[in-house]
């Protein structure tokens, strides 16, 4: 049952209908129920998951708290060592060990469900909520926040369904912190209502709209690669770059509108990124989530940039490393992290040049890697770029299987999404301008985009909605 399925459309007014009815602590209650009900509509197999996965890392965390060998960390002291054990934070003795046999069990769990050669599927969400437990559990063993008592809570912090299949990774300081008080969450608030309401409804524009459709000519060119000519095959990885972001910002959207409409503030995991200048903004643009987890609980840990620049750039490719295996089992993700990894630690962002420059320079660069990411294994990757050296022409374009309308509405759907992360860089919120219209033009946009959504979205004969590229992940 993804946010896009009509499933959905029957499922998330009775949940948010019956939240707003239910006073204090049941609404807890009631989230969990239907965040349970939500995922074991994938099949109850991922919900056991789930469920063991929640019980082991509260019982963990339980015992790292009780242990009481850990000290509390100011706040002074995180920003300065981030999770590196300190005085504070003492590494020996029973803590450690359950810490680190907990976090060997998640890792090895992700693994075998990730990586296995059997017809074993991966968990729907597995990735995401073992990354949001293990940071918890290092957050509790640093001494940064204590152990969750309530089972309660904790289980709906894992489970909560908005953020379960896609993220973002969210931290306890944030969201569980938000479920320990739900009982003061504005939910009936109208103006959070409008807000949470429209960005639900542009995420389903950027899903159903743009991404989708973009999937058509990108997938039919990436699975026949040898019937194109290398014009097609660069024009689809220009779509792609596209086409990856409109889907996972589209779900972000999506999933922190629903959750906004509950009361909750889900953490963003996007910021304009190709709008960025150098590598390193890229990936302070680009899911925010994973690329915090990944500086808070891997490159700091490792040292960071405390300890000369070999050992700097080491940390680097480590850290890019581990996100390129976390996206997937090909040598490909893994040689995708590494570029971004090489790429940061060569950054352009000192480069003496205009800022323009360094932006189109970025999307370059951030586009090559994404057709090292797209195919579906290096030699794929190796046939494609011979065809582009050695065959640039066009060869196929209806083979594209997109007719000349659906072309128009791909290039608008691109501009217009361009055009508003360009404005949005210089200040200006679309969203925060819709709403201080008058209601009857707030009513004319909201009906423009709902229309745009059931007559393009569903436009075209080899047009199908697809599911969120990151669920795979």
């Amino acid at each position: 049952m993804g946010f896009t399925s009509l499933a959905f459309l029957g499922f998330f007014p009775i949940v948010w209908l019956v939240y707003l009815l239910l006073p204090g602590r049941l609404r807890a209650v009631w989230l969990l129920v239907a965040s349970y009900g939500f995922l074991g509509t994938f099949g109850i197999k991922y919900l056991a998951v789930l469920i063991g996965s929640t019980g082991v890392t509260w019982a963990a965390g339980m015992t790292l708290e009780n242990n009481g060998n850990i000290k509390r960390l100011d706040s002074k002291q995180v920003s300065e060592t981030g999770l590196k054990t300190s005085a504070g934070a003492k590494s020996h003795g029973p803590a450690a060990a359950v810490f680190v046999a907990v976090i060997i069990l998640h890792v090895a769990a992700l693994c075998f469900f990730k990586y296995n050669r059997s017809n074993i599927a991966l968990p729907v969400g597995l990735s995401f909520y073992t990354f949001q437990a293990i940071g918890y559990l290092a957050d509790v063993y640093c001494g940064t926040i204590q152990a969750e008592h309530n089972l309660l809570n904790f289980a709906l912090f894992q489970a909560f369904f908005p953020k379960l299949v896609q993220g973002p990774i969210e931290r306890s300081g944030n969201l569980l912190r938000q479920i320990q008080n739900i009982e003061t969450l504005s939910a009936r608030d109208p103006e959070r209502i409008r807000r949470s309401a429209l960005l639900l409804l542009w995420g389903l524009c950027e899903k159903l709209l743009i991404a989708d459709r973009i999937a058509i000519p990108v997938n039919a060119v990436y699975s026949q690669f040898g019937a194109f000519g290398g014009v097609e095959i660069i024009l689809v990885t220009v779509l792609y770059a596209f086409q990856i972001y409109c889907d996972f910002a589209g779900y972000t959207d999506m999933a922190r509108g629903i959750a906004g409409m509950l009361g909750f503030d889900l953490l963003a995991n996007f910021k304009r990124p190709y709008q960025a200048d150098s590598v390193q903004d890229f990936w302070r643009r680009w899911h925010l989530s994973l690329s915090s987890w990944l500086r808070d609980y891997v490159y700091i840990p490792l040292g960071g940039s405390r300890k000369g620049r070999f050992r700097r750039a080491v940390n680097i490719l480590i850290t890019f490393g581990v996100s390129g295996i976390w996206h997937g089992t090909g040598v490909h993700f893994l040689l995708w992290g590494l570029l971004h990894g090489v790429g940061q630690i060569f950054d352009i962002r000192n480069w003496k040049l205009p800022r323009w420059i360094k932006r189109l320079l970025m999307f370059l660069f951030i586009d090559a890697t994404w057709m090292v990411f797209r195919v579906n294994s290096l030699g794929d990757l190796k046939g494609m770029l011979l065809v582009i050296l050695t065959n640039f022409r066009l060869q196929d374009f209806a083979g594209m299987q997109l007719g000349s309308f659906e072309w128009i509405l791909l290039v608008l759907g691109i501009l217009v999404v361009s055009a508003k992360d360009v404005l949005n860089e210089k200040g200006f919120a679309f969203r925060g301008w819709i709403l201080e219209r008058n209601a009857v033009v707030r009513c004319l946009i909201y009906t423009a985009l709902i229309g745009a959504v059931l007559i393009f979205g569903v436009y075209g004969a080899a047009y199908d909605t697809s599911g969120f590229l990151y669920t795979q992940f």
